[in-house]
């Protein structure tokens, strides 16, 4: 899969399982996405490689550092694991 099936597979399941706010994680997929095309280059362009070779958790730590608060939240964890779900 490319980075925008994945996008597009997570956007449409988000919208469809009748969450109260799926804005709250279609923002964190934005969110991570900017992140991920500034200092990830590779995850974008080759998603079934590049997240391949980094474990889940790890990636997540290396994300957090590019934060404000050094955090990543609910949404945006759970967001990552869609991601990985799907790669």
């Amino acid at each position: 899969m490319t980075w925008l099936e994945i996008k597009n597979s997570i956007r449409q399941d988000l919208n469809s399982r009748g969450l109260s706010n799926p804005n709250i994680r279609l923002n964190a997929l934005d969110n991570l996405e900017d992140i991920l095309k500034r200092h990830f280059p590779y995850l974008i362009k080759n998603p079934k490689e590049g997240f391949g070779k980094i474990d889940k958790n790890e990636l997540k730590a290396q994300i957090a550092k590019y934060k404000s608060n050094g955090k990543l939240n609910s949404a945006e964890s759970s967001v990552i694991n869609e991601i990985y779900y799907r790669v």
